[in-house]
């Protein structure tokens, strides 16, 4: 996209009006910095994270190709608020940290900032990203639209209005019954009633997972599993499914579903991308602009 434009068109370029007020919140925010010792003196934190943040909005593939770009128009040097460029091992360097700590301190502060406080129900579900065939670090997965593909997969819970609570990624091989209990136990800290899933989650381990963190669990029963249930779970829950208040609450799940495709016309998915971190830091930064637009 960038390749093609010209040095004249950089320095008339306008950032988009999300971009910008993202980049103005990102200055709000508290970071901790890395105190200056010896050597060069430390890029902020804040000026490297809006570069992330340009690197998801127009899908650079690589820190490598940043820094190439943001020696090449400097209209995008002075909305991260950068004398100078970095050099790629500083963007490795604070690419490792914001995988590691900025994340879940700038996740925390936005959901503490659109005040979800009580999200009673919450939703879960997981989507197919596609990478290149030449990925070493991706597996070979099934999901139903793509049937076999190579890749990974994201987990997600979020509220009913399509807020994302947490996450997890992993490799496109990892069962979602496997990966939800990892999910809920991130769930501890709100008041949650209900969380919904699909039959893919229909697992004894789930349920008595949500059930320690005072969750109610409802999916419904896996086919494969039909013929040998006859617990008051398998005999309860299709009945209940068929109520007025169970398709209802049920019928929330298509919220997450709509989430995953605002996420993928957004640039979530990158089938010709590979490694594992390249993937994590392009799907944190999707996340947080996702939820970023709740706000304005």
């Amino acid at each position: 996209m960038i390749s093609n434009w010209n040095s004249e068109h950089a320095w008339t370029y306008e950032i988009d009006p999300i971009l910008e007020a993202l980049f103005r919140y990102i200055d709000s925010l508290s970071l901790p910095e890395t105190p200056y010792v010896t050597g060069r003196p430390p890029v902020s934190k804040k000026s490297l994270l809006k570069c992330f943040f340009l690197k998801t909005y127009f899908s650079i593939d690589s820190l490598r190709k940043l820094v190439r770009i943001l020696h090449r128009f400097r209209c995008f040097q002075r909305a991260c608020g950068l004398g100078e460029v970095p050099h790629l091992s500083t963007f490795s360097r604070a690419a490792k940290w914001f995988r590691e700590q900025g994340f879940p301190v700038f996740h925390a502060q936005l959901l503490k900032d659109l005040e979800v406080r009580y999200p009673q129900i919450v939703l879960i579900d997981s989507t197919a990203l596609r990478s290149s065939l030449y990925d070493s670090q991706a597996k070979w997965g099934v999901s139903t639209r793509y049937h076999w593909f190579k890749g990974y997969k994201l987990h997600l819970c979020t509220t009913a209005e399509g807020i994302i609570l947490s996450h997890v990624l992993t490799t496109a091989n990892r069962n979602d019954a496997a990966v939800a209990p990892e999910l809920l136990v991130s769930l501890k800290q709100w008041d949650i009633e209900f969380v919904l899933g699909d039959a893919a989650y229909d697992s004894e381990k789930v349920r008595q997972t949500a059930e320690q963190s005072g969750i109610l669990f409802i999916s419904p029963i896996n086919r494969r599993n039909s013929e040998e249930r006859k617990d008051a779970y398998g005999r309860v829950l299709p009945v209940f499914l068929k109520t007025r208040f169970g398709q209802w609450l049920f019928g929330l799940r298509r919220e997450i579903e709509r989430v995953f495709n605002e996420l993928k016309s957004d640039g979530l998915e990158q089938p010709r991308w590979y490694g594992f971190h390249r993937y994590v830091l392009h799907v944190l930064c999707c996340i947080l602009m996702h939820n970023f637009e709740f706000l304005l």
